[in-house]
């Protein structure tokens, strides 16, 4: 089988894969090709002329460990029905893993159908998002009664301008959010608009303080996203937006910040959203920001089964704040030894360093090594509310 880019002229034959794997699902997919779809950013597999599996490179830039890092957005991985579980899933990844490393990009994120699936490649959930539901009369209750007159509330805002500046003031505490330049935002808000949806904004004496994406439907009121200046004015927002959704039965929100500034916040269910992995270690742990005080000479060994440039010993130079990895033909001593997943989950640093190594499969670390782990990947507050 050959992988490569698709042609133009496949679009009919990607199309159609991508019904058989995931549905019709209208006016979504429609809008998905007539917006997202490039040939040149889908990888497929072919035989004999027929497409056979395919992967959605969508690219995007992230913040990682105090630097913007080219990354690509798997979406519409899949494979012909009848060839499911014959080895081209796990083919076309480590294919596209390999154009990934030619293009420079060193980071991928996917949000998973089949976590296991995933797993056995070296991805691992980094990002998770807490999930809330509760009937909106309770919602109205738990909220204070009066909000303060300062306060100004624009049910359905069309400027974009004020979401931009906020959503840049929101991000600058957070870690593994994703750029959004002036073409991000016309995609996402006219995904949002072409959906039914409505942006609020809240303002104080004429100056932005939060906006919220939300759907209204006959019984829900589903917030979309949410960002704010000062956590302060949340409670406020929540008011005002359920003003919106009067006779609406149930309000329900995915919040990826983490953030409990508010008093809706208690009953969270915490899950498991994005997953994460490193394309090639060499390039990212060469751009990291790293304490500037550390100075290091070690070894690190790196286990990775789908990108062979990856897996192998490394010298791991650390010197005022910058990194430098080169492969070592042998080496006396492994140093450091790592999954490719462990040090993507450390990359990210969602959770603590001990908590990462401790749920992994790559072996017992010494003192020495978990407090060397901890000065260069501290724990993070991740964010990202990008769904594809």
């Amino acid at each position: 089988m050959e992988f490569r880019l698709s042609r133009e002229d496949e679009y009919t034959a990607v199309r159609r894969l991508w019904g058989q794997a995931f549905g019709e699902e209208e006016p979504w997919t429609s809008w998905y090709f007539s917006k997202h779809y490039r040939a040149d950013q889908t990888w497929v597999g072919v035989e004999n002329g027929q497409v056979l599996a395919q992967a959605h490179l969508l690219p995007y830039r992230l913040m990682l460990r105090g630097s913007w890092r080219d990354a690509v957005y798997f979406v519409g991985v899949c494979v012909e029905e009848n060839l499911r579980g014959t080895g081209i899933g796990r083919a076309v990844m480590m294919s596209a893993l390999a154009q990934l490393k030619r293009t420079g990009v060193g980071i991928s994120i996917l949000q998973p159908r089949w976590p296991e699936f995933y797993r056995k490649l070296g991805w691992d959930f980094c990002y998770s998002r807490q999930r809330y539901s509760m009937p909106m009369i309770e919602a109205n209750l738990m909220l204070p009664e009066d909000v303060s007159p300062a306060m100004v509330w624009t049910p359905d805002e069309m400027a974009r301008a004020p979401l931009e500046g906020l959503y840049g003031a929101f991000v600058q505490s957070r870690h593994g959010y994703a750029l959004r330049e002036s073409k991000d935002w016309d995609k996402l808000l006219a995904d949002h608009r072409g959906d039914g949806g409505k942006v609020g904004v809240i303002s104080r004496e004429g100056n932005p303080e939060g906006y919220v994406l939300y759907h209204i439907g006959e019984k829900l009121l589903r917030v979309r996203e949410m960002a704010w200046r000062d956590p302060g004015v949340v409670d406020t927002t929540w008011k005002y937006l359920i003003e919106q959704g009067c006779g609406v039965d149930v309000l329900e929100w995915d919040d990826p910040s983490g953030d409990p500034g508010s008093v809706l916040y208690s009953g969270s269910r915490p899950e498991p959203f994005l997953m994460g992995r490193i394309t090639d270690i060499k390039s990212v742990l060469e751009a990291m920001e790293y304490p500037i005080k550390l100075s290091v000479e070690t070894n690190l060994t790196i286990t990775d089964s789908l990108a062979p440039w990856n897996h192998g010993t490394f010298h791991w130079s650390i010197r005022q704040g910058k990194g430098a990895l080169s492969p070592l033909l042998t080496a006396d001593d492994a140093g450091v030894s790592l999954d490719i997943a462990a040090l993507s989950h450390l990359l990210f640093g969602e959770r603590p360093v001990r908590e990462i190594l401790a749920a992994g499969t790559s072996g017992i670390y010494h003192e020495e090594e978990l407090n060397f782990l901890e000065q260069i990947f501290p724990v993070c507050r991740n964010f990202i509310s990008e769904y594809f």
